[in-house]
């Protein structure tokens, strides 16, 4: 099954509800991935506002 990132989150997830935020709004669209293991010293994290470890699409359409 592929994945899917949230429209709200940026998660990326394959099941068909962000297990995140529970939004349903999500999209087969996105472009780039970053995986943070530690969002409390990361600048990407910070920059994504990201506050929880796991694979995040850069821009979701």
């Amino acid at each position: 099954m592929p994945e899917k990132a949230c429209r709200e989150c940026r998660l990326l997830s394959t099941g068909s509800v962000c297990p995140r935020c529970k939004s349903a709004s999500l999209s087969d669209d996105f472009s780039g991935l970053v995986i943070i293991f530690d969002p409390e010293t990361s600048a990407i994290a910070k920059a994504m506002k990201v506050k929880e470890k796991g694979r995040y699409a850069l821009r979701v359409r």
